[in-house]
């Protein structure tokens, strides 16, 4: 993580998150693959009127000037930021995320003090890596009631990824079904018992898209049914391998952005000011991952404003939606392993065993 300010004495700054080296960094000698993050600047076909006009058409949307607003601010910020080394170019990474995943509903820990392998069972072909000090349950988030028993009473730190519905999402189900995960509606997630899994230091991350719809949902329907209040809103910003933004952002909501929205929020009976500092981060970026709904960790980010309890040393963390493994964190979902896939990874100095 690394923090971006324009002076010293300010007390706003921008994060910087590496979404690589975070998993490296928490990985030790097993090392995810650079091409999962070789996100390069769009090349412009200019003068090319044909192309032009084959650009999907939007119905009009809410104008947001804030977008154009906030491009001063952000640009500010990209000033602050040393340029990456200049990488060569690498032949495409193979798309093994996209390979069927039949993992069972099961579960499974590690407190090995090391890297472990995961054998797929069942018809899953796939070896998967676990994490030390990790714990998964390969289960629909939609069903949560039925483990709350396995799970601790509250979490310090717990981070969702709704698979909320869109429309690239049903574009990709009718192209090829395995690929497009299973869609909730705001009903489905306003039920997930996150209150049952929180305590008044809790924080809550929440991933959001950029639909004006999802957003008030969230605000006015989800953030109250789940019993929390909302400490800051912001931008998630992705940027090239060049640290450029993806793309400009736009004044028409309706369409794509180089952004999405991230919530933090806190247990309603939480004290009045209880997450405040959290506010001086203006904005997040990071190179995203090539992989859709590929996340950058949060942890290394949100740490420092965790109050723990005075003998403890590591924060308890929960992942609702997940789809890849972190130390000290307990993750639930669907396709809980499916970036866990040894083949999406290089390994340094490997001598561990296959269980």
């Amino acid at each position: 993580m690394l923090k971006l300010q324009k002076k010293t004495e300010d007390s706003k700054f921008a994060v910087f998150l590496d979404h690589r080296k975070l998993i490296n960094e928490s990985y030790g000698e097993f090392k995810i693959k650079s091409e999962l993050f070789q996100f390069h600047a769009k090349k412009t076909d200019q003068g090319n009127e044909e192309a032009k006009t084959r650009k999907r058409k939007r119905k009009a949307g809410v104008e947001d000037p804030s977008s154009l607003e906030d491009l001063h601010l952000v640009n500010g910020y990209l000033e602050l930021l040393s340029m990456p080394p200049e990488l060569g170019d690498s032949p495409p990474i193979e798309r093994h995320w996209e390979d069927d995943y039949n993992v069972p509903q099961l579960h499974g820990a590690n407190e090995s003090g090391r890297m472990q392998r995961f054998l797929g069972v069942d018809g899953s072909r796939g070896v998967y890596l676990i994490p030390n000090q990790s714990r998964f349950f390969n289960h629909n988030v939609d069903n949560l009631p039925a483990l709350l028993h396995q799970l601790l009473p509250a979490y310090d730190l717990i981070v969702l990824d709704p698979p909320w519905r869109n429309k690239y999402i049903r574009r990709i189900k009718r192209a090829k079904p395995e690929l497009g995960y299973s869609m909730l509606s705001n009903e489905q997630l306003s039920h997930i018992p996150l209150s049952q899994l929180t305590h008044s230091r809790s924080l809550v991350a929440i991933w959001c898209t950029n639909s004006t719809l999802h957003q008030l949902a969230l605000e006015q329907q989800l953030l109250p049914r789940w019993n929390l209040r909302l400490l800051h809103k912001l931008r998630w910003y992705k940027l090239n391998i060049d640290h450029e933004l993806i793309a400009p952002p736009q004044s028409d909501l309706t369409q794509k952005q180089p952004y999405e929205m991230l919530y933090v929020a806190c247990r309603s009976d939480a004290s009045e000011n209880y997450g405040n500092d959290i506010q001086q981060t203006e904005l997040l970026f990071s190179v995203p991952s090539i992989v859709h709904s590929h996340k950058p960790p949060l942890l290394s980010w949100l740490r420092e404003y965790l109050l723990l309890d005075e003998d403890q040393k590591e924060p308890n963390c929960l992942e609702l939606f997940a789809r890849y493994l972190h130390p000290h964190f307990t993750s639930i979902g669907l396709e809980v392993l499916k970036l866990m896939d040894e083949r999406l990874y290089e390994v340094e100095h490997c001598n561990q065993e296959v269980n």
